[in-house]
């Protein structure tokens, strides 16, 4: 049978998954035209959905013309045909669509193209390089009018990106890649950095911590760290090395941060049972701080009475921790509307002007964050 993959803890509507993995296999070829796909009630049973959600799915499906029926025989892929007259097609790609942030990039540039008569591809590259390079070239055999893009992060040089291959606009979101000279969307990571330290001084707190995975090399998270350093040198205090713990895998998920191995903040635990431990902690993103708050209580240590904790993103789970996680906000629904805007202009012949477009973040301050306790009580 072939394999449909939704996931009930996404913030994406089940039917719009289930429509999502039908395009994306009709575009990487793992679904053939005239293909007979599995029955209705084989795919509610298999996917535990109901059938109204699948009959949503193949609805839209049918609609788009990815899809047709034989009455007696079942639903069958449909050929590829170019573009209705009018209509544009555009590709959107990102590396999953497990949380809110990746379904506000997509709601923002999805009103955004819609409005002006494109039609929008979706698919996820699951933070692979080789599905990314695979989508790229699907895509542009496909003659789609352009391409927004969050990029893999990989340290391969295969990149498709950089081979010359791709000759339709293409805009990046949240990160720039090394080499590649395209336009890309982001956030201020090193002004949101700024906010961070900054409140975090402003409570008093001197000992602060840079928490992160072995991500260093990755715009976003260098950026970070930057800030990290230039607030403590402002206040004439040395910034400490990364605290980096984790693998090397780029991960983002639930499952990535708060349900990992607790060995995997085995070394944090220890540094928090330090004398010299630090009284507050900048995580790299909010699911980072979840690990932060878990290795504090592991510790023995309260959040935030005895370590201040800050995140980034603002994803909505932060504000369901306990405590409720101060964080600094992307605007992430922003960002795509700027990614389309971006391109639209491309795709309509500007030329590249401004490489990099730095959008606002906002602190969000609640309650893991508390002015810093006398470190007289516990350092040597």
């Amino acid at each position: 049978m072939i394999e449909f993959r939704i996931s009930k803890d996404s913030p994406l509507p089940l039917h719009v998954q289930l429509l999502d993995e039908l395009r994306h296999k009709i575009v990487t070829g793992q679904l053939k035209p005239h293909q007979m796909l599995p029955g209705e009630w084989e795919l509610v049973e298999a996917l535990h959905i109901s059938r109204a959600t699948l009959q949503r799915a193949w609805q839209s499906a049918m609609a788009e013309g990815l899809i047709y029926r034989i009455v007696g025989k079942g639903t069958f892929v449909a050929e590829r045909t170019k573009p209705r007259s009018g209509l544009s097609t555009v590709a959107f790609m990102i590396p999953e669509y497990r949380d809110t942030f990746a379904m506000n990039l997509l709601n923002g540039a999805e009103q955004v193209l819609r409005k002006q008569g494109y039609h929008l591809l979706f698919a996820s590259t699951d933070r692979n390089l080789d599905e990314e390079n695979r989508l790229l070239a699907d895509f542009a055999r496909q003659h789609v009018r352009g391409i927004i893009l969050v990029p893999v992060r990989s340290a391969q040089t295969n990149r498709t990106l950089t081979s010359g291959e791709i000759d339709i606009p293409v805009v990046l979101m949240d990160r720039p890649v090394n080499g590649v000279v395209l336009p890309c969307v982001s956030s201020n990571n090193y002004a949101g950095g700024l906010q961070a330290m900054n409140h975090l001084i402003a409570l008093g707190h001197r000992r602060i911590l840079f928490v992160a995975r072995p991500h260093m090399n990755l715009w976003s998270v260098s950026e970070r760290y930057r800030a990290y350093q230039d607030a403590l040198h402002l206040q004439g205090l040395e910034a400490a090395p990364p605290f980096l713990i984790g693998g090397d895998a780029e991960m983002s998920s639930y499952e990535a941060y708060a349900m990992a191995d607790h060995a995997e903040i085995a070394p944090l635990i220890e540094q928090l049972k330090a004398k010299t431990r630090p009284t507050a902690i900048f995580a790299v993103n909010d699911w980072m701080a979840i690990r932060v708050q878990q290795a504090i209580a592991a510790a023995g240590l309260r959040n935030p009475q005895d370590v201040s904790v800050i995140g980034f993103d603002d994803l909505d789970i932060a504000q369901y921790q306990s405590p409720p996680l101060t964080t600094i906000a992307q605007n992430a629904h922003l960002m795509g509307v700027e990614a389309a805007r971006r391109l639209i202009t491309l795709m309509e012949g500007d030329v590249h002007r401004e490489i990099l477009t730095l959008l606002p973040t906002r602190l969000v301050e609640r309650s893991s964050t508390a002015p810093a306790i006398d470190s007289s009580t516990f350092s040597p």
